[in-house]
């Protein structure tokens, strides 16, 4: 889980009783020494470079990271660097060296959310032009549009309507699943769009089993559902490519 930099500091922010969340290790020092008892975990800070981040990773120890590996990656980084680090990757992280907060225990990271403000990352503010980008908003916008969709998903009435047909898609990906060994992202795309369809549309699209499914009629009547995912997978690539730096583009072509 990615901490942006306001919530980092506010998740190794110290102080008495309960409002100490995940202390780093010079408060750790500090603590020890008072007798204070310490909890959670300790922030590991992996080498980084000006302008590279910590994507050399003869220098770093960071595994490589390639979005083929993307899984793969982040559990070796757990493994390797234990369950809050702070690393570098320019474009995405702060400042000249890129540094990103990760947090991989999700009881630690429930106590990082509860610390937030109101609105994501603490950002309130506006640029003083009207603008509406629903959940990609900031502040007051993404606020409205976020309890708007909250009510009709979270609420225990309207959930005991949609979590059946949920349950019966991602069994019906699960029946298949050794069948998309070959490629389990895909095999993830396919399922979340089965599941997300089923909440959204109260409909079973099952592109999940049809797209390895060897029987004609079959592909022939889920075609559109295939293409549409198919498509929808190709326009993040393409976006997230888009919104990458050059440098970010060098390293990846140098650096892998």
């Amino acid at each position: 889980m990615m901490l942006s930099r306001s919530t980092a500091k506010a998740a190794i922010g110290h102080g008495g009783g309960k409002s100490r969340l995940i202390p780093t290790t010079s408060t750790i020092h500090r603590l020890k020494s008072s007798g204070c008892p310490v909890t959670g975990p300790i922030l590991k800070k992996i080498p980084t470079l000006s302008f590279v981040g910590s994507m050399i990773p003869k220098h770093s120890g960071l595994p490589v990271l390639q979005m083929s590996r993307q899984y793969k990656f982040n559990s070796e980084l757990r493994q390797k660097f234990g369950e809050f680090i702070r690393f570098g990757i320019p474009g995405f992280g702060v400042g000249l060296h890129g540094h990103m907060y990760t947090i991989f225990d999700p009881n630690e990271m429930a106590k990082v959310v509860r610390s937030e403000s109101a609105y994501p990352s603490d950002s309130s503010s506006s640029d003083g032009e009207s603008h509406d980008y629903g959940l990609f908003d900031k502040g007051e916008g993404w606020k409205r549009h976020r309890t708007f969709l909250q009510t009709g998903m979270l609420d225990p009435v309207a959930a005991r309507g949609f979590l059946p047909g949920i349950v019966l898609a991602a069994e019906s990906a699960s029946s298949v699943a050794s069948l998309h060994s070959h490629n389990v992202n895909e095999y993830m795309n396919y399922t979340a769009f089965d599941m997300f369809c089923s909440f959204m549309f109260g409909k079973q699209m099952n592109t999940t089993s049809t797209s390895v499914s060897t029987d004609p009629t079959v592909k022939g009547e889920n075609k559109e559902n295939e293409q549409f995912v198919t498509a929808a997978l190709g326009v993040f690539e393409k976006t997230n490519a888009m919104n990458l730096f050059p440098l970010e583009f060098l390293m990846a072509k140098f650096f892998p």
